[in-house]
């Protein structure tokens, strides 16, 4: 796996996700001016969802697709071992520790060394998931047959 493409699916999907943050964000401010009674009861969820969206926004698009819009444009795709999307838990529990270890520069290190010498990621390996790639090229029968026996390596 080559790690510039997952780094670029990353940088690809913050707009995604902050865009679609700023839509709902909007759409409170919207409903606070026009619900006076009930607008202090809405500032708490706003200032909630400002922190949790992302994670909410990468993780239930990766559990029930198993792709962003950042990874689609990639060719990447999250599956479960089996090859299978990863679910709802699984995704939710996938991204959040992603974007926890991405949070911290230590992990982030720690995951690009893991990329380049394993192929697999921690966070993966936890959740039981694989990051597949499928290339743009058209592969030859040989290529597909390859591609489908082997599995990387489990630490």
């Amino acid at each position: 796996m080559v790690i510039g493409l997952r780094f670029l699916a990353f940088i690809v999907d913050l707009p995604f996700c902050f865009f679609s943050l700023f839509v709902f964000l909007e759409t409170t401010v919207w409903m606070l001016n026009h619900a006076e009674p009930v607008a202090w009861l809405l500032a708490p969820l706003w200032f909630a969802m400002f922190f949790a969206w992302p994670f909410i926004h990468f993780g239930v698009l990766t559990g029930i697709w198993g792709r962003t819009p950042g990874r689609w444009i990639c060719r990447l795709k999250v599956t479960h071992i089996n090859g299978q999307p990863p679910g709802l838990w699984r995704g939710l529990g996938r991204e959040t520790l992603k974007l926890l270890a991405l949070a911290s520069g230590v992990g982030a290190t720690l995951c690009c060394y893991q990329v380049l010498t394993h192929g697999i990621t921690w966070y993966d390996q936890l959740c039981e998931t694989q990051v597949v790639h499928t290339p743009w090229i058209r592969m030859t029968a040989t290529q597909r047959n390859f591609r489908k026996r082997y599995k990387p390596p489990r630490f």
